[in-house]
Parts: structure tokens; C-alpha cells; sequence
């Protein structure tokens, strides 16, 4: 009995292996099968999200087919014919009221208006109390994104400068909001990887949690342009979770380019527009797009291109992100404190029109901030206004050298046009741009404005 034990000892032994490994497999292959499960189901709702997004981003929009010109040019017929409402001055809304600065921004906030403005420290350049006070919103460009995720300032400079102004500017004007803004051209490199990792999206969110407590800033500001397809859905789903994760204590606004060009590919607008406050759309640069540069022409022309570029402008731009959103109150207009100029300029592209001018192929082009037009060798007492773009220009015919840029008329304009349109604010890159009296800055926060009593999210484009 005791020999036929030893025998079969082994052999059970083997089986009990067997049976153990057998065990081991199938509990393996149920919980395979548990994950495929949850990850299928994951994924069709991460599908069905996606559905309706884009479900909601036709069923509000019927501007996703391409204009044509035809349409384009009849649509514009509204605005130029619209019956302006009764004018609001600073007189009439608070006569009794006197204050130790210029009366700047009472009208356009009394219409509801953002004034969010950029600063990055530019050769340290510091902002002034007028100014503090005539924005809303303070935005400091750029926190510096690193690879493994994780937020800092650029540099120690950085941070002491934009401390003093953000201490600064909480003194002088405590409604103001601080926030800050990362990415930008030059540090946008790891978004993409970043937001389409759970684990990498996780540790970028909890590091601008971070920051944000850290510093105690208002809000968080995403400066990226240049998202392509695939990132997409990524991009509204990390929109989403730090929305989740700030709640309703912060800010949340984001930046996209001028419509026409890399808008569509990348950006769900109106899944987007859930979870931020409000989006600043840029307007500028539309004679560096593609084929564009050509020609010189204005940075921001209100209306008007020329031949097969006359969507390049920012009634363009507005209308579709207001017509696809149906959320114009939370969308800004982007304007620029600089202007653009060419060398080696040539004939004009069509006769009766000095604006647009052919650049040589060897010509030069550059921009030029508002605070150094006339100490980089222009004259604004040459300046010409443009009353089809709504913007003005210089044209040194000596030296055959073109300039084009915002002024104060040409701001009045689009600050109306912000008013009249039911738009959320207007956007200034930058705000050190501007001269040492704020120029610019008074003429989008202390001209007459036209407000009415509006739907928050009454779209008053002609959408088609």
C-alpha cells in the first residue's frame, strides 16, 4: 500500500498543479474578459459623447458649410443697416460720479463686457494703475509646460515680475481677475502627448491644481492653437476634467485661431464652450495665412480682403464661432497692439485701392508694437484710414514701405461691433504694447458705446 502511495504521489501532485494552473488561467481569461468589457463599454461612451457633441454642434450651427461670397457679402447687410440703439455715455449712466482717473471703462462693463488682457513681461515692461483698472480680466503669458507634465514659470524673473503685478493689481482694482495663461507658440509641444494619456493627462491636471492653489490665481488659461484631429475628443475631455476638478471656484478659458485656417480641424466649439467660461478668439495676423503674405493689407481688417482671401477678416471669424455656438456671450474678440509692415513693396493688387500692395520676393516683413511705430522710424501723421477694413495704414512711398495696424479709430470700431453683436468681450495681446498713456486701452474702455438689454445668447449674425 505504503509502495503504490509513493507511486502515485507525484502524479496527484501534478494534477493538483494542473487543476491549480487551470484555475489560475480561467480566473486570468474572466478578468481579460472583465477588462475588454469595461473597455469596450468605455469606449462607446466615449464615442456617444463624441456623437453628441457633434450632434449639438449641427443641430445649433448652419454655418458648417463654407460660405460663398454671394452669401457672405448679403449677410453683412444687417449690420450696416441695422437701426443703432439709444447711446450710453458716462455722463448719463453716473452724472454725479467723480473719480481721480479718467472715467475709462464704466460704459462698456455697465453693457456687460470683458476686457481680458494679455502681459508677458515683455523687457519688464510694467503696467500702470490706469490700467489695472480698465480690465477685467489679467492674463500673465506664459507658464512654461513640461514634458512629464508638470507646470512652472519660465524663469525666476518671470515669477517675481508677475507677482509684483498680479500683488499690484489686486490692490488697485480688486475685481480685477488674475489668471494665467500655458502653451503659446513656443511651448505647445506637449499637449497632445499630455491630454491623450489618462496617467499624463492626470499628473498635468493635478500640477495646474497645483499652481493654481500654489499662487493663488483666479483662473487657468489654455493657449493652444494647434490641435489636429486626433486630439479633438482629447481636448475636450481634459477641458472637461478640469472643469471637474476646479469646480466653479476658477476660471477656465481657452484660445483659438481666426476661423478659415486651423479652427475646424481640432476644436469642438460647442462641446468645448461647456465646460469654459469663455473662449478668445484670435483675430489677427490674417495677412500671414496661407498664400496671403503675399500682400500686405491689415493684421486685423474688421471687413473686407481681397480676390480669393475675403474671408480673412474678423467679421468672418466672429460670425461663425457665434453661428456654430449659438453662445456669443462667451466669445471675445482678440485685437492686437501692433501692426504688421513690408518691405520692398510694389504696385497695388487693384487700382483705387492703396491697401493692398504686392511684396517683392526678397521684401521683408515684420510687426511693430504700437508703443514704437514712431520711434522705429513711421509717422502717424501720414497714417491713412481704410474705411472698407476699418483699420488704418501707412504707405512710405520713398522707400516703398507699407504699414498696417490698429489705432484708437480703428478699435472704437471693433469695440461697437463687440457691443452691437452681442459678443462676450474683446481680447488685447498685449497690453505692453500699448504707450506709456494707455492709448489703445482708453479707446476700447472709454468711447460711446451703444447697449441694449440682450439674451446673453441672442445671436444677432445673420447666421445662414
Amino acid at each position: 500500500m505504503t509502495d503504490t502511495m509513493t507511486y502515485y504521489t507525484p502524479l496527484i501532485n501534478d494534477i493538483k498543479r494542473e487543476k491549480s494552473t487551470v484555475t489560475f488561467c480561467k480566473v486570468l481569461l474572466i478578468l481579460t474578459v472583465f477588462f475588454l468589457l469595461f473597455r469596450c463599454f468605455a469606449l462607446i461612451r466615449e464615442r456617444q459623447n463624441d456623437r453628441e457633441i457633434e450632434y449639438e454642434e449641427r443641430r445649433q450651427s448652419k454655418y458648417l458649410r463654407r460660405w460663398n461670397l454671394t452669401e457672405y457679402e448679403s449677410s453683412k447687410e444687417e449690420y450696416y443697416t441695422r437701426e443703432p440703439p439709444r447711446i450710453i455715455t458716462a455722463a448719463t449712466l453716473h452724472p454725479a460720479k467723480t473719480t481721480t482717473f479718467d472715467p475709462i471703462s464704466s460704459e462698456f462693463r455697465t453693457c456687460g463686457k470683458r476686457i481680458v488682457g494679455y502681459y508677458s513681461g515683455w523687457n519688464n515692461q510694467k503696467l500702470s494703475d490706469n490700467q489695472f483698472i480698465q480690465i477685467t480680466h489679467l492674463v500673465f503669458s506664459f507658464m512654461k509646460i513640461h514634458e512629464n507634465g508638470t507646470i512652472s514659470f519660465e524663469n525666476s524673473e518671470k515669477k517675481s515680475l508677475f507677482l509684483e503685478m498680479k500683488k499690484r493689481g489686486k490692490e488697485v482694482n480688486s475685481d480685477v481677475k488674475v489668471m494665467f495663461s500655458m502653451g503659446g507658440m513656443f511651448n505647445s509641444q506637449h499637449f497632445s502627448k499630455l491630454i491623450g494619456d489618462f496617467k499624463r493627462r492626470e499628473i498635468f491636471l493635478n500640477s495646474i491644481i497645483s499652481f493654481l492653489e500654489e499662487y493663488q490665481f483666479d483662473g487657468v488659461d489654455v493657449f493652444w492653437k494647434w490641435p489636429k484631429l486626433l486630439d479633438k475628443a482629447n481636448y475636450v475631455v481634459f477641458l472637461r476634467e478640469l472643469r471637474q476638478k476646479i469646480q466653479n471656484s476658477r476660471i477656465l478659458s481657452i484660445v483659438t485661431p481666426s476661423v478659415g485656417f486651423e479652427l475646424m480641424e481640432g476644436f469642438h466649439l460647442n462641446g468645448i464652450l461647456k465646460y469654459v467660461d469663455f473662449i478668445n478668439v484670435e483675430t489677427d495676423q490674417m495677412n500671414r495665412k496661407e498664400g496671403s503674405g503675399r500682400f500686405t493689407g491689415a493684421s486685423s481688417p474688421l471687413f473686407f480682403q481681397i480676390g480669393e482671401y475675403k474671408e480673412n477678416n474678423v467679421d468672418w471669424t466672429m460670425r461663425h464661432v457665434a453661428c456654430t455656438t449659438g453662445k456669443p456671450s462667451q466669445v471675445n474678440m482678440g485685437v492686437p497692439f501692433y501692426g504688421r509692415f513690408w518691405k520692398g513693396v510694389q504696385d497695388p493688387v487693384e487700382k483705387g485701392d492703396e491697401m493692398w500692395r504686392t511684396v517683392d520676393e526678397t521684401g521683408s516683413s515684420g510687426t511693430v508694437f504700437w508703443r514704437n511705430i514712431e520711434s522705429e522710424g513711421w509717422s502717424k501723421e501720414s497714417s491713412t484710414w481704410h474705411d472698407e477694413s476699418k483699420t488704418a495704414y501707412i504707405w512710405d512711398s520713398e522707400n516703398r514701405m507699407f504699414l498696417g495696424y490698429e489705432n484708437e479709430k480703428s478699435l472704437k470700431e471693433k469695440m461697437k461691433y463687440t457691443v452691437e453683436n452681442n459678443l462676450g468681450g474683446m481680447t488685447i495681446w498685449t497690453l505692453e504694447m500699448d504707450d506709456d498713456v494707455g492709448s489703445l486701452l482708453k479707446a476700447v474702455t472709454s468711447s460711446e458705446v451703444s447697449c441694449e438689454k440682450n439674451d446673453k445668447n441672442l445671436v444677432k449674425f445673420q447666421c445662414i
